[in-house]
């Protein structure tokens, strides 16, 4: 059976790491991989043209314009969102930006809501928005 005592300097080595240091390594290296998958592939100038085609086609709903108007801005959007039809957007907050996908950006938003009835409610909402001409933006069934 090995000894669990701290080597002294002149004892030698044995080629095997400390458990407990192996261990710290691992959870490092886990965490730096994680992190580096977590970020946006995309570039500035690809975030924040999506990010104004969303505060756009969201700013267009809140006024209750009619989407169409949406296509004659200097960069067309195409905005297809369903709750158009059964709600008003009282108000909105861009929380996140997701630029890891090479076709779309995803852009979490929470909704203020207003029903028909008045009922009020909110929600969240992931929109995918593809940077093509028009730009497109639909909420995106997966998330």
């Amino acid at each position: 059976m090995q000894s669990l005592r701290p080597r002294r300097p002149d004892e030698g080595s044995s080629h095997q790491p400390d458990p407990v240091s192996a261990l710290r390594a691992l959870a490092l290296t886990a965490l730096i991989l994680a992190v580096a998958g977590c970020g946006s592939s995309r570039s500035k100038a690809d975030l924040d043209r999506a990010r104004q085609a969303v505060a756009a086609a969201l700013d267009n709903w809140k006024a209750g314009e009619p989407p169409a108007r949406l296509k004659s801005l200097p960069d067309p959007v195409e905005f297809a969102e369903e709750l158009r039809a059964t709600h008003t957007l009282v108000d909105y907050r861009i929380v996140r930006a997701d630029g890891s996908d090479p076709e779309v950006i995803r852009y979490t938003v929470t909704l203020q809501l207003r029903d028909k009835k008045g009922k009020a409610s909110e929600r969240e909402a992931v929109y995918a928005v593809a940077l093509k001409s028009p730009v497109v933006i639909a909420r995106d069934p997966y998330y």
